[in-house]
Parts: structure tokens; C-alpha cells; sequence
């Protein structure tokens, strides 16, 4: 343990860095194992929600039978009376324009709740970093884009999340993990500079 401490001490900023991917992979861990006991006990349950079911602004079904949007700001809101972990929007339009607020019982959506959607073979995949209660999906903004075919469209709330994503940070959290070490370790680099002046002044 001596040498663990010493090499360190000796390598501050490397010792950091490891500590907080250490750190962020039991978090992760944590997350997956949570999900998993969600599902296994029932607090989580994967279902189908109809689009037409959902509240939305700026979106509208056609007589061709395609969910198309029809203003600047497209949104879906979802109450869908569970917990809310992850919603697969099946549709082929390109993920980047896809973004997700979630809230919890008596909270307004905000910019710090939001997560981008990723784009997977079965169309766009949000994935929160919590459950949530209420989820406002934003689609690609502007009027004229086919977001889903057929009156029966829907989302599939708690779609199953591969175990890799678990590990993949949002932007917040990447910025955290890209400064935060490197901080810390100008901090603790002080911290030893200083305790060395006082043990020279003792001495």
C-alpha cells in the first residue's frame, strides 16, 4: 500500500485520472445493476405508447398516414404512468435533431435535465440518466419532416439498453471527468508543496 501511495504522490495527475474512471465505471456498474433489478422485480416494464396517445405540439398526422412536423417546435410530452429510463422513437429521421427533457413530480423542464438522442438500427434511442416521471421528446425542428408512417406509430418506453451505453458519458458528465482530475490534482499537488514548507519550517 506504501508504494501505491508513493507512486501517487509521485504521479498526481495520473492518480486522478484513474481514481475518477475507477469511480465512473462503479457508477455505471451501479446504474446497470439497478436497471436490471427494475426489470426483474416489475418497477420497470418495457410497453408500447402510441404517438396519437401523446400530447404534442407542431406535429400532425397526415391523410397519407405519416407523423409529420408542422412548425419551428416540434414537441411529444409522455406521462407514461411508470418510470421512465430509456424510449425508442422507431423512425428514420437523423438522431441529431433529437434531443429529451425529463422532469420529476413537480418540476418544469430545463436545459439541465436534457439529454441527445443516439441513432441505432431500430431509429433513435433517448437514454436517461435517471427515471423519470414525464418526458418531453423534441424532434428535428422545422416543418415538413416524416417522423413516423402509419396511424398505430409508437414509442417503446424502457426499450432495452445495451450494457456499453451504461459506460458512455453525457456531455456534463464528460467535461466533469475531462477537468475535474486535473484539478484535483493541482489541488492535492499543493496541498503536498505546502505540507513540505511546514515540515522544513518544523524542522
Amino acid at each position: 500500500m506504501k508504494r501505491v501511495f508513493a507512486w501517487a504522490a509521485a504521479h498526481l495527475v495520473a492518480a486522478c485520472y484513474l481514481l475518477a474512471l475507477a469511480l465512473w465505471a462503479l457508477w455505471a456498474l451501479g446504474n446497470a445493476g439497478w436497471d436490471a433489478v427494475g426489470f426483474a422485480t416489475g418497477r420497470l416494464t418495457t410497453v408500447q405508447v402510441p404517438l396519437s396517445s401523446l400530447t404534442s405540439q407542431d406535429v400532425a398526422l397526415t391523410d397519407e398516414g405519416l407523423w409529420v412536423t408542422t412548425g419551428a417546435d416540434p414537441q411529444f410530452h409522455l406521462q407514461a404512468g411508470q418510470p421512465v429510463r430509456s424510449v425508442l422513437f422507431e423512425t428514420g429521421a437523423p438522431a441529431s435533431g433529437f434531443e429529451g427533457y425529463w422532469a420529476g413530480a413537480g418540476q418544469d423542464f430545463s436545459l439541465r435535465r436534457r439529454v441527445w438522442a443516439d441513432e441505432t438500427a431500430g431509429g433513435v434511442l433517448l437514454v436517461l440518466p435517471k427515471t423519470a416521471q414525464t418526458l418531453r421528446i423534441d424532434p428535428a425542428a422545422g416543418a415538413g419532416v416524416v417522423l413516423a408512417e402509419g396511424e398505430n406509430a409508437s414509442l417503446t418506453v424502457n426499450a432495452p439498453v445495451a450494457f456499453w451505453r451504461y459506460f458512455v458519458p453525457r456531455a456534463g458528465q464528460a467535461l466533469a471527468l475531462a477537468v475535474l482530475p486535473a484539478a484535483a490534482a493541482v489541488v492535492a499537488d499543493l496541498g503536498l508543496f505546502w505540507k513540505g514548507r511546514l515540515l522544513k519550517k518544523r524542522g
